[in-house]
């Protein structure tokens, strides 16, 4: 083991070589995530937990981790940055490095999937207003209403009318965070007028916000996300997560799940608040399972994810 000639990160303890492999020497600080972590050294989950065999089951503060480092790999030219992919990179981990959109990354660089080679340079040019490819925003109308475009959320609705995301759910019966390109919302609280302006008594629009429009990308049937450099499918389920019986006592997050291999790290979001959990598959659920339950996790992982009662909705996501 012998000190590694980079500077390390400045919140980290400091770089080591390791078996000829470098490694940042971190620290975990109070209420610090796996995915924190990882976003902030530029790494993936599985590539931390790889080095780091007990941290799925829980960070602990002034816990050692041993973070793989990445050099950084971009240089900055008159057309914009370029990016040269490293390990494990993805079209969508690149675009959240950079603060734009992956349909951004493909058009500036005439990519047709969203596949990656290790070394491949990228050509990443932030626009103004970091604009996605989707068509200009539509504003309330004077009756106070929304109609959703491309790419839009919850949120970025909520902010563009200075409400809230729970105003939003409320007005319109919206339980999941899911929206239909042309769907209407309500914008103002039922039974409110508009603003009228007070000289003339019109009503007062919110301006439109322009954004360039990039041309669309050809549509797919099957929209496919890659999340390693050879290419993987991303898999999404929602169902019912049941707690494991016989792990009150286990502080490990794992699971019990058909059609992932054993030992695949997936993330589990409990539907209801949002909360989030990475598991490790240990097995395949028991034989007369309900039909309604898609995975049983441990007693640790429910806690983790806010669970009142042994059962809750839940999205499953991980790639094979």
């Amino acid at each position: 083991m012998s000190w590694g000639s980079p500077v390390a990160p400045s919140d980290s303890l400091r770089l080591e070589t390791i078996d000829g492999k470098q490694f940042i020497i971190h620290q975990v600080n109070e209420k610090e995530t796996l995915y924190a972590i990882s976003r902030r050294y530029g790494v993936s989950i599985m590539n931390i937990l790889e080095f780091n065999k007990t941290a799925d089951g829980g960070l602990e503060v002034g816990q050692i981790l041993k973070v793989p480092y990445i050099p950084k790999s971009k240089v900055q030219t008159a057309n914009g940055i370029v990016h040269k992919v490293a390990p494990k990179e993805t079209l969508f981990s690149i675009s959240k490095l950079y603060d734009v959109s992956v349909d951004e990354i493909k058009y500036q660089n005439n990519l047709k999937d969203n596949s990656l080679s290790l070394g491949q340079e990228l050509i990443i040019k932030k626009s103004a207003g970091n604009a996605q490819i989707a068509k200009p925003v539509e504003v309330a109308s004077v009756n106070g209403r929304h109609t959703v475009a491309a790419k839009e959320t919850l949120f970025s609705i909520s902010k563009l009318y200075g409400i809230t995301v729970q105003q939003l759910k409320d007005w319109n019966g919206i339980v999941g965070s899911e929206l239909k390109i042309d769907q209407v919302l309500i914008v103002a609280a039922p039974g409110n007028k508009p603003e009228v302006a007070k000289s003339d008594s019109t009503p007062v629009v919110p301006p439109v916000k322009e954004s360039p429009v990039y041309p669309a990308m050809p549509k797919e049937t099957t929209i496919k996300i890659s999340e390693g450099v050879s290419g993987t499918d991303e898999v999404k389920e929602k169902g019912v997560a049941e707690l494991i019986e016989g792990t009150d006592g286990n502080r490990k997050y794992q699971a019990l799940y058909n059609g992932a291999k054993i030992g695949t790290i997936m993330k589990v979001r409990n539907e209801a608040n949002n909360r989030e959990v990475f598991v490790r598959v240990m097995g395949t659920l028991p034989i007369g399972s309900d039909s309604k339950v898609a995975i049983k996790i441990s007693k640790s992982a429910l806690d983790r994810l806010g669970a009142m009662e042994g059962k809750i909705g839940v999205e499953v996501t991980f790639y094979k």
